[in-house]
């Protein structure tokens, strides 16, 4: 047989990439019909410290080019064009071998593309890899690095800017050091908290050190540093700040042996009672990275949000599933009578025998419980595991005490590389939670794994596991989604590892350079298009099927390694391996998406008379479209007296959730938007109405509404100190949910929607109310997340000039939109003892200024939230009365 010629290679590269090209086109149609049914949406961005960042999921509210923007204004990214192709090589490998497959760098056509978008950090070298950017950092032989800290800007602009909740933060090593660093921010739904809720976090490396990136809210930096002197005896360090905003040496971290044992787990839950509950923040995410040649310098990622305002379960436990045989926990102090279940479950159930130490261990504990397992308690076929099996096991059984899977995640260590490479010890941490509510849903899980079956030229299969009980038939609609968008088998058969497994070719994987090498660093250890996969399985489950919320999304990076030779001339090539980990929860309904619209397109020019107390200079010119500022002190304060001094406690038909009344509304947090486009408009109506009230008798038409005695604060800013109040301006309210709320102050109120939540007693106007109660009862929570139970209401400026006011219902529009008077007042206070709401038909009339999210209370406890199948839509929660 001949060896190929140029030609011939080329033929096969240009015949490979139109198959690529039409699996791609079939791809893109599939994934564009899931993303036109998906309304919440999730996103993942991914870190990789080669120099580059990706984004996977659907483009909702014009977040990819808003993130663009961040990117290249801030670490001067630019866009991902080009890129490695195959291509045949220029040379033949030697004299009898002929021409072989390559790769170039070239321009990249969309078929060659496995991201929705990507940017890179510099240009490409001529190995594909870019260089001269500099904003990832790394230095030393222990691991440091600046991905902590980028990732926390990423994140704080992600959340605090755009408002997006942050679900889960997870870290991954490739390369023969764990050097290549991968970084993966995996978000859901915006909601409208996120944009006050400050994140930090905190890195705990095992070589002895530990990093603070964030937001020091409430003096956070201080606190921490004394809970690290007095319980970790650590000693602060100078840190630099192109890789953390603190740094302090410990010794308190441990290992012992070469099967991985640590005390990571100890000290990672420490921590997390110091955070919960003595300083009250949420943690959001825990993940474990391990560096070095063996993996055995584990690194613990936590990040922490501090809304402290939340009904979180303060207790935490640890278990952590070791495959080389143990299981160890932590965090047992918190676990109460659960501790006894918990060890007879390890020794009933799963036939666990307590730990004996060698006598070379001494009498340090690693861990609060450690018990050894019984042969084949885990079960490992080269990757495949039954660790996913055993997580779901365990959940079960701790949600019979109240215990809920809050996070868990994936590592391995390798303790002999270089002569064993695929003696894999593999661990799982599992965090759990108090709190029955959530404890008692069904769980499922679902994993995608890629298994590498040869590294010349590198292959692998793709898989997706399902473990979990069939909950309201999901097995049946995940086969669907699994075989109709992506192409998966069904393999069946007699599983033990898992509850139903597919086949699926569709994972691909690419290289990270023209000329990897497999012996050193591993083949494949570029790009991938598993989180696309990943983020639309997660819109499907959460969304389109409505009945399920993402817990857990953790990626891990393993490898397979292939033998060549033998004896002294023995090596391994490694082919790299990626995992995703989805763990979802069962709850029916779902809730609208806010900002779908996102983007404010600027004035251009200064607004008519901004108010003086308005902080963002850019909303001042006019030359940024919104900018919403969390509240002031003050201003919390003035919603809070508008809440209470115009409580009434009546209720009328229009309250509609089967909710006893509350006694108390309180506020936990507010948002004033500055919107240049929406305050001028309204301010040039100020200046019609003021106009229009100086005709004789009009002042006998002007009414005040009980707000402006309730908050003298707020009234104050209605008066101007030389003009007075000439318009009548006051603030008035209207209840809706979180999500709404915020978009609203985007966007206002529409008229024409007015009336599609509720009724139209006096006409298709915007409505307001002066009491808190009245406005409360077209109030909503958000179902499902992190703030179920809270509500909102607006605090709008409105121009009242001129009532008419009427006891009866009709429709009165005509006699304001004819220039006679600018509102109509609906007195049903002096008809039948209820309320008195304010009815607008000038959009330009109201400016949304305050966004208020509150809880209801009553007798000093907080109500929880109605039971309801699912969310209202958007456009039935935009319109007003």
């Amino acid at each position: 047989m001949s060896c190929p010629t140029k030609e011939e290679v080329e033929a096969a590269v240009a015949e490979n990439e139109e198959t690529k090209k039409q699996a791609y086109e079939t791809r893109m149609e599939k994934l564009k019909l899931l993303d036109q049914q998906t309304r919440v949406p999730h996103l993942l961005i991914e870190l990789r410290s080669l120099g580059f960042v990706e984004i996977q999921g659907k483009n909702t509210g014009g977040i990819y080019d808003k993130l663009s923007n961040w990117l290249k204004k801030n670490w001067r990214a630019t866009d991902k064009v080009m890129g490695l192709v195959r291509k045949a090589s220029d040379e033949q490998s030697c004299f009898c071998c002929g021409y072989y497959v390559t790769y170039g760098v070239d321009k990249l056509q969309d078929h060659q593309k496995l991201c929705d978008r990507a940017w890179q950090l510099g240009e490409p070298k001529e190995n594909g890899v870019p260089s001269g950017n500099n904003t990832y950092k790394a230095r030393g032989d222990e691991g440091e690095n600046n991905m902590g800290k980028l990732t926390m800007k990423l994140a704080q602009f992600m959340t605090n800017e755009c408002g997006w909740t942050l679900q889960v933060c997870d870290a991954g090593n490739l390369g023969y050091s764990g050097e290549i660093r991968e970084q993966q921010l995996k978000f859901k739904a915006p909601h409208p908290l996120n944009l006050v809720s400050p994140l930090v976090m905190i890195e705990l490396r095992q070589v002895g050190y530990i990093e603070v990136n964030g937001s020091n809210s409430q003096e956070i930096f201080d606190k921490l540093g004394s809970f690290f002197a007095s319980k970790w005896q650590a000693k602060q360090v100078k840190a630099d700040p192109d890789y953390c905003d603190l740094k302090y040496r410990t010794d308190t971290f441990k290992k012992r042996g070469g099967e991985g044992e640590n005390n990571m787990g100890q000290r990672t839950m420490e921590l997390v009672d110091f955070m919960v509950k003595e300083c009250q923040w949420t943690m959001v995410t825990c993940n474990g990275g391990n560096f070095g040649r063996k993996g055995d310098k584990r690194e613990q990622q936590l990040i922490f949000r501090n809304d402290e305002f939340v009904q979180h379960g303060a207790d935490h436990i640890m278990v952590e599933l070791r495959t080389v045989g143990y299981i160890e926990i932590n965090g047992l102090h918190d676990a109460g009578d659960t501790k006894e279940h918990l060890i007879n479950f390890m020794v009933e159930q799963w036939g666990c025998k307590e730990y004996t130490k060698y006598f070379w261990e001494g009498g340090t504990e690693f861990c609060d419980l450690k018990y050894t397992c019984p042969d084949n308690f885990y079960e490992l076929n080269l990757l495949t595991n039954n660790l996913g099996k055993r997580t779901l096991e365990l959940a079960g059984f701790l949600a019979q005490h109240g215990w809920a899977l809050m996070l868990c995640n994936g590592g391995s260590v390798t303790p002999d590389p270089h002569h064993f490479p695929n003696n894999i010890l593999r661990e799982q941490q599992v965090k759990f939670t108090k709190s029955p509510e959530k404890a008692a849903a069904p769980l499922l899980l679902v994993e995608f794994r890629t298994q590498p079956a040869n590294d010349e030229p590198p292959q692998w299969h793709s898989i997706i596991e399902i473990v979990g009980p069939d909950t309201n038939g999901v097995y049946a609609k995940l086969h669907d989604f699994i075989t109709e968008f992506m192409g998966g088998q069904d393999i069946g058969g007699n599983l033990t590892h898992c509850d139903k497994l597919y086949h699926f070719e569709g994972f691909e994987l690419h290289s990270s350079e023209v000329e990897e090498n497999g012996r050193w660093g591993g083949f494949m250890n570029g790009e991938s298009n598993i989180g696309q996969w990943t983020m639309r399985l997660c819109d499907y489950m959460v969304d389109h099927l409505g009945e399920w919320d993402l817990i857990v999304c953790n990626s891990d990076n393993l490898s397979t390694s292939f033998q060549h030779g033998s004896g002294d001339g023995k090596y391994f090539n490694s082919v790299t391996a990626r995992e995703m980990q989805m763990v979802f929860r069962h709850r029916p309904g779902g809730r609208a998406v806010f900002m779908a619209a996102g983007h404010v397109e600027p004035l251009g020019r200064p607004p008519l008379e901004p108010p003086p107390y308005w902080t963002e200079e850019a909303c001042v010119a006019g030359t940024l479209g919104q900018k919403l500022v969390p509240g002031s002190p003050d201003e919390l304060a003035w919603m809070q007296e508008i809440l209470d001094k115009t409580f009434k406690n009546k209720v009328t038909r229009d309250r509609k959730d089967g909710q006893p009344l509350a006694d108390r509304y309180k506020a936990v947090q507010c948002i004033r938007s500055e919107h240049p486009g929406l305050w001028d408009r309204f301010a040039e109506r100020r200046r019609v109405v003021s106009e229009s009230c100086k005709t004789p008798g009009a002042l006998e038409s002007f009414t005040t509404p009980k707000t402006t005695d309730a908050c003298p604060g707020l009234a104050q800013r209605c008066t101007h100190v030389s003009v007075g109040n000439p318009a009548n301006q006051a603030y008035l309210l209207h209840g809706t949910n979180p999500t709404s709320a915020v978009a609203i102050l985007n966007s206002s109120f529409t008229v024409n929607l007015a009336g599609k939540s509720a009724g139209t007693m006096f006409g298709p106007g915007v409505y307001l109310a002066e009491s808190s109660t009245k406005a409360d009862e077209y109030a909503r929570d958000d179902v499902g997340g992190e703030y179920d139970g809270l509500y909102a209401v607006l605090v709008c400026r409105a121009l009242l000039g001129r009532s008419y006011v009427t006891e009866q219902a009709g429709d009165f529009s005509d006699r304001v939109l004819s220039g006679e008077f600018e509102h109509v007042l609906g007195d049903r206070e002096k008809a039948v003892g209820t309320f008195r709401e304010f009815i607008f038909f000038h959009e330009a009339s109201i400016y949304p200024e305050y966004a208020v999210f509150y809880r209801r209370e009553k007798d000093g406890q907080i109500l929880p939230p109605p039971p309801r199948m699912e969310a209202p839509a958007m456009e039935r929660m935009e319109g007003v009365e």
